[in-house]
């Protein structure tokens, strides 16, 4: 055999092998797309659900007790410190009594001065009584001896009112606490004057062991939560469960309360409405005044749970990987629009006996082959 055929042998020879090579190297590709991978699936079941809202709340005492004076006067004794717990009746301020003190001593002059005018009027009637009944004088006289009587007895009483005004006046200059509680900051000090009608009070003493968290709710929010409680409104106080009262530091309250009141009105520029749950405070961990958060809770029957790292999200819609016949399906899901950060509430979109995989849904190709990874 010459050179030329020996070259031409071995070119044949080069393209037989690598034809083999491409047959075997495009089976094995094809037998990497057809590769299962392993993921970790949960089956869908139904289960009992919580999730909670927070609301900030401005806490108020069930019984807040501005303190003015009823009386006008320069302040001669404070009685207690800012702060302090006072018990009902209490004394707190003392005002300056010197000038009631004289109005009650001209009273007590005016009384007896009207019990000697009477007693006069009363002796003076019953001399002419006896006249007339004698003849000795006539109806003019009589009635004139009448009329002086009754104005006597008129005069005592006129005399005694203003003398309980007086008196009432000198206990006022006696401020008192009208409830247990703790006295907040005195605005006032030694030597001011107050009256009634001043703007700002003396000081609140405030009944700590009830107290009130108010919130504000938009419209909207108030509507769904009706929905979700299957009632109106009005009925919603008596539907709704227990809630939790947590201080700003992330302290609770361990007594729960109850949402007891709804506002019927909207507020016009904000949209929203005020509620009001009720709270016992028998440790005194909430004052007036104070801010907290107020936990409301929104309990469900017989929810479909996921965890959140189940799901991607796209453009404000929420998908999972199906499970069906071993092959994974892009599903759309709705679910419920609060939830406590590491699982959902899904409303629409799965049923109880779905397979879905449960990590890293949003990185599962559609029709991807899944082994149940153990």
């Amino acid at each position: 055999m010459n050179k030329g055929k020996w070259f031409f042998a071995v070119l044949a020879l080069a393209a037989v092998i690598a034809g083999v090579w491409y047959y075997t190297s495009d089976d094995e590709d094809d037998d990497e797309d057809e590769e299962v991978s392993e993921f970790v699936t949960m089956t869908i079941a139904k289960q009992d659900y919580t999730v909670t809202r927070n609301f900030t709340v401005k806490i108020e005492t069930e019984q807040p007790a501005e303190i003015r004076p009823q009386v006008a006067g320069k302040i001669v004794k404070i009685c207690v410190n800012e702060g302090a717990r006072v018990k009902k009746g209490q004394t707190l301020f003392i005002l300056d009594q010197v000038p009631y003190q004289a109005a009650v001593r001209s009273a007590e002059a005016k009384v007896n001065s009207a019990k000697a005018q009477l007693t006069t009027a009363r002796q003076n009637f019953e001399g002419k009584e006896q006249l007339f009944e004698k003849k000795v004088i006539g109806d003019f006289d009589m009635n004139k001896a009448r009329n002086e009587l009754e104005e006597a007895e008129a005069a005592i009483a006129e005399a005694k009112a203003d003398l309980a005004t007086a008196q009432n006046e000198l206990s006022y200059t006696v401020v008192k606490s009208p409830s247990d509680g703790v006295i907040s900051m005195i605005e006032y000090r030694l030597g001011e004057l107050v009256d009634p009608s001043m703007e700002t009070s003396m000081t609140v003493v405030s009944d700590f062991h009830r107290i009130r968290a108010y919130t504000a709710v938009s419209e909207e929010a108030l509507y769904d939560l009706g929905d979700f409680y299957g009632c109106s409104i009005e009925e919603l106080p008596a539907k709704l469960p227990e809630v939790t009262l947590v201080t700003y530091w992330g302290k609770k309250l361990e007594q729960k309360g109850r949402i007891d009141a709804i506002s019927g009105d909207v507020e016009m520029v904000t949209g929203s409405v005020i509620i009001r749950a009720s709270f016992d405070n028998p440790q005194g961990l909430f004052h007036n005044g104070s801010n907290g958060v107020l936990i409301m809770p929104y309990q469900m029957k017989d929810a479909i749970v996921i965890p959140q790292e189940a799901t991607f999200e796209i453009q404000d819609r929420y998908f999972v990987s199906k499970v069906v016949d071993g092959v994974t399906h892009t599903t759309e899901i709705k679910v419920f629009p609060y939830n406590d950060g590491q699982t959902y509430a899904v409303t629409h979109g799965l049923k109880p006996g779905d397979v879905i995989v449960a990590e890293g849904g949003g990185m599962v190709r559609e029709g991807t082959k899944v082994k149940i990874k153990k």
